[in-house]
């Protein structure tokens, strides 16, 4: 499943770069809403992905009592 979800994610990108070398021609008229749709698509398709997170523990205090 990961290696058709990278397949996807490359033609997505495929498409976006033929949208934005052809914007401002005439040989295409995409919209807007078409390319923000396939950079949408894209950030889904590598969502998955996974990135590096960095934990820090901090140790409580310790809870003081009152003489009870």
């Amino acid at each position: 499943m990961a290696d058709q979800q990278k397949h996807r994610a490359a033609i997505v990108r495929k498409a976006i770069e033929s949208i934005e070398e052809r914007l401002g021609t005439s040989a295409i008229r995409p919209n807007a809403a078409d390319l923000i749709r396939l950079l949408q698509i894209e950030k889904e398709l590598s969502a998955d992905e996974p990135h590096e997170v960095k934990v820090r523990w901090i140790e409580p205090k310790p809870k003081r009592f009152n003489g009870v």
